[in-house]
């Protein structure tokens, strides 16, 4: 009973936020859509990173930079990561199957429950 109240109290929560939320954005929605695009703040800032840029690409030892290059020797140190996690886990694996299987042949020979009873039981009939 108790589990249903907290349900219905949950459910009339959620459904006022939702509803209170709609109305905030209803009453903002004008605001929002008189807004300029961009602000003067964000144009400086886009200028000076982009005049910013042109001076760093015009440094002699960037000059030959190429991101390109970068992203593929990153994708290259990445999967040679990969491969080695790989093969390492693949020994591992190999590993822990070869204990085990060495496990089990040895519970299989120390296991000698059915002979010894037999054995007994050929003692027993004599």
């Amino acid at each position: 009973m108790i589990m249903f109240i907290l349900d219905i109290l949950a459910k009339i929560v959620f459904f006022t936020s939702f509803i209170a939320m709609l109305v905030i954005f209803y009453k903002k929605a004008g605001l929002l859509a008189n807004l300029p695009k961009t602000t003067p703040v964000f144009e400086t800032r886009k200028k000076t990173l982009a005049n910013l840029w042109e001076k760093t690409k015009n440094l002699p030892f960037l000059k030959d930079f190429s991101l390109e290059m970068v992203l593929q020797k990153i994708l290259s140190r990445f999967r040679v990561f990969a491969l080695k996690t790989e093969n390492k886990t693949s020994r591992w694996l190999e590993a822990l199957r070869a204990r085990a299987k060495k496990n089990n042949s040895q519970e299989k020979k120390d296991d000698n429950y059915w002979e010894t009873l037999e054995e007994d039981k050929k003692n027993n009939n004599k």
